[in-house]
């Protein structure tokens, strides 16, 4: 990605005219052409690995997928409207966070063995979202902006959920913190929850620490993987 950084910097700008346009087309009542919402479909970034199979077998993140999961983290960060067009360190954020989760879902999925409880991983990583953006509802605006349906969604919290079943079990262990831990961090950190009381707060908080634990081994994770893993922002 060394030499990529200024293409990637352009193709992420235009991407983010495309996006506030159509917002604004949709925001004044005007309706979003047949067209337009094609372009908001097409593959927006292309990459590949050895976990996934290399250049033989490359993944995509659609442009819908990407502008959805950058809202979601500019609604969970700074607490943005679900309308609101995500800034650019939201489009690389977001573009690191679903290489880095494909990235080891392969690897579990190579490993031979089933993520047991891998929906109840995804539905407490869902909870665990929603309690950052204000519930349910704007979790559903933002898909509804971006015309991502249920299954993709539930796509992304399973995709989510494998992802940190293999850090816990191969990198680090990071889903099930106990309760020194989180009596620790409940004292000493900045979290959400300082207006309640700790037993009150402490499955809410568990799942806090988990997500905040997730993102760094991620992160983390990609940053070593860098050297082996290929991403191409597909030109608009």
């Amino acid at each position: 990605m060394h030499r990529g950084h200024a293409t990637l910097a352009a193709a992420v700008g235009a991407f983010l005219v495309c996006t506030a346009a159509s917002l604004r087309a949709e925001e004044s009542g005007v309706p979003v052409a047949s067209t337009d919402r094609a372009v908001l479909d097409r593959v927006a970034v292309r990459f590949y690995a050895p976990e996934t199979g290399g250049n033989a077998r490359p993944r995509f993140i659609t442009e819908r997928v990407l502008s959805f999961e950058a809202r979601l983290l500019a609604m969970s960060e700074q607490g943005a409207s679900a309308r609101s067009a995500p800034e650019e360190r939201h489009l690389h954020q977001a573009i690191d966070r679903h290489v880095a989760e494909e990235l080891l879902s392969s690897l579990g999925i190579e490993g031979g063995k089933e993520t047991p409880d891998l929906s109840r991983l995804a539905d407490d990583a869902r909870a665990e979202l929603e309690a950052r953006i204000g519930g349910e509802g704007p979790l559903r605006d933002a898909a509804l902006a971006e015309r991502i349906d249920p299954e993709e969604v539930q796509a992304i919290f399973l995709r989510h959920a494998q992802a940190a079943f293999y850090l816990d079990h191969h990198v680090t262990p990071l889903l099930y913190p106990d309760d020194r831990q989180l009596r620790e961090v409940f004292r000493t950190a900045a979290h959400p929850f300082r207006n309640k009381h700790f037993e009150e707060a402490r499955k809410d908080l568990a799942r806090w620490l988990v997500a905040e634990r997730l993102k760094g081994a991620e992160s983390a994770f990609l940053q070593t993987a860098r050297t082996r893993v290929k991403i191409v922002l597909v030109g608009h």
